[in-house]
């Protein structure tokens, strides 16, 4: 069995048991020690770290050293806690205190942190703990005692965050396409395709004005989609499936229906994982959500009738990133899409029971 897959078991093993703090401390200095070869380096628990000219001090959990020069710092959690923003920023003041340029977050999943001098710590990598993982295993390539070079590291960490950049890019890239700016981009394809095909002008504008487009990101409801619309045209009922009226509890409490079941998960999601940034959670979630901002820029140009039953914009039901930006979730749940949502919610850890 490889090291990363040994530790996975050894940590699972540590959940299952609900391990203290400090057990789970203890194991993954006895890992890196010995799995990852530290053990011929000098390696600090809890590390006295004077702050100020004054005598104060704050003891990170694990230093790693080379030559008595500090290499990295890990900040230990329990592996079935749950991080937050106040843990996130002391593993922060210890790389800065100390300084080093990496420092690593170890609780219900490894997260790897870069620290350019004069700049914030940034999120590089984070990994659950799941057999076989490649990230699992170029983690144990890039700490491994043999292996460390804060040089080689470092470049890691470069390329890593031009990826996410990159990936940023596109993700506003695609969210300027659900606004007006994509439909009127959409539109205009449209007309220059009727052009090339020999339609005039006035027919082009029969077709324009007999279609609503809505472009939202792919994931189950959110898909880009034209509807048309003819006077002629009458719903098509079908009686062959009853309407399920199944309502939920989440986590043991509550009773709700589908759509306020989604929500209850989107927002729980979003309280435990306050760190997370609007493309973020937008990337981890797989239903619309949408910036409050651009459906009100919307909801003055469009022509939707129910533009106003698209989004929970009630106060209430409203969120805010770590970045600050404030959205909304999608009204658009029911029989055909609630499994997906309940398995993201599985995912999480949440418990999601019928009420019968």
């Amino acid at each position: 069995m490889n090291i990363w897959n040994t530790i996975c078991k050894d940590i699972l093993d540590k959940k299952t048991k609900q391990a203290t703090e400090k057990e789970y401390q203890k194991l993954v200095y006895t890992h890196f020690r010995y799995l990852l070869g530290w053990h011929c380096e000098r390696v600090e628990n809890q590390y006295q770290l004077r702050v100020g000219s004054t005598v104060n001090y704050v003891y990170p959990d694990i230093v790693f050293f080379k030559d008595d020069t500090p290499l990295f710092v890990i900040e230990m959690k329990k592996p079935n806690h749950i991080q937050n923003k106040e843990e996130i920023v002391q593993l922060f003041s210890y790389m800065k205190l100390l300084p080093v340029q990496f420092g690593i977050y170890m609780g219900e999943h490894i997260e790897l942190f870069y620290y350019e001098f004069g700049k914030e710590p940034i999120s590089i990598l984070k990994i659950d703990f799941v057999e076989n993982s490649n990230n699992g295993k170029n983690f144990i390539e890039l700490f491994k005692q043999e292996n460390f070079n804060a040089e080689q590291l470092t470049n890691f960490c470069i390329e890593q965050i031009a990826k996410q950049e990159k990936q940023k890019e596109i993700n506003e890239f695609i969210n300027e396409l659900t606004t007006e700016k994509g439909k009127q981009l959409f539109i205009e394809l449209l007309n220059q395709k009727l052009t090339s095909e020999g339609y005039c002008a006035e027919d082009i504008e029969n077709i324009t004005n007999e279609i609503e487009i809505n472009i939202q990101r792919k994931n189950c409801t959110n898909i880009i989609h034209i509807e048309t619309y003819t006077p002629a045209q009458t719903p098509v009922i079908s009686n062959n499936k009853p309407k399920d009226y199944t309502h939920y509890r989440l986590n043991g409490n509550g009773n709700y229906g589908k759509g306020h079941l989604a929500l209850a998960i989107v927002q729980l999601f979003v309280r435990n994982n306050p760190q997370l940034t609007y493309y973020e959670i937008v990337n981890a979630i797989p239903f619309g959500i949408e910036k409050y901002s651009e459906i009100q820029k919307w909801k003055e140009t469009t022509t939707d009738k129910s533009k106003d039953k698209r989004w929970r914009e009630e106060k209430e039901n409203l969120m805010v990133s770590a970045d600050g930006i404030t959205f909304a979730f999608t009204r658009e749940i029911g029989s055909g899409n609630i499994g997906k949502i309940i398995k993201f919610g599985e995912e999480q850890g949440y418990t999601i029971e019928p009420i019968i």
